[in-house]
């Protein structure tokens, strides 16, 4: 499977759900929220990560890619090998079982993840769930009132 088969199979998952395309990334909005998917390109093999996250409408900081991000991978140790090798172009899985696992895992994982926030209440609920927010920027926790200062 090349590349470009295996963006226009991941396009064709998300542009039902409301995601447009445009380079490596599916966008799709809510009133207070960009919702991003991003596909990013190992620097070292055919292979991708899947990232996804948010950007609040309300906050100027375009210095990031997303305000916040996630890489996304299954919890599941087993799942997630499948998951690794499906996103491996040079793994020896057929076209086939790639398209199943992308689907099933974009279809039962992702995507009720992210369509699960749809405002910036649902961000702030999902952060205060995580043991740490070492991974969000200081502007974005500001932003949404989890810090102090």
């Amino acid at each position: 499977m090349t590349n470009q088969e295996f963006k226009a199979e991941l396009d064709q998952l998300l542009k039902p759900h409301g995601f447009k395309k445009k380079g490596n990334k599916w966008t799709s909005e809510t009133e207070e929220l960009e919702k991003i998917i991003e596909l990013q390109k190992s620097n070292f093999s055919n292979s991708y990560y899947l990232n996804y996250g948010f950007n609040f409408k309300d906050l100027d900081y375009t210095e990031v890619t997303m305000h916040i991000w996630n890489r996304f991978g299954p919890s599941k140790r087993k799942e997630n090998k499948i998951f690794i090798k499906t996103l491996d172009l040079e793994s020896p899985l057929n076209p086939t079982e790639r398209i199943q696992n992308l689907k099933l895992f974009i279809s039962s994982l992702l995507l009720p993840e992210i369509n699960g926030i749809n405002a910036k209440e649902d961000v702030v609920k999902k952060l205060k769930s995580r043991k740490h927010l070492n991974d969000v920027f200081l502007r974005v926790k500001r932003h949404l009132n989890l810090i102090t200062q």
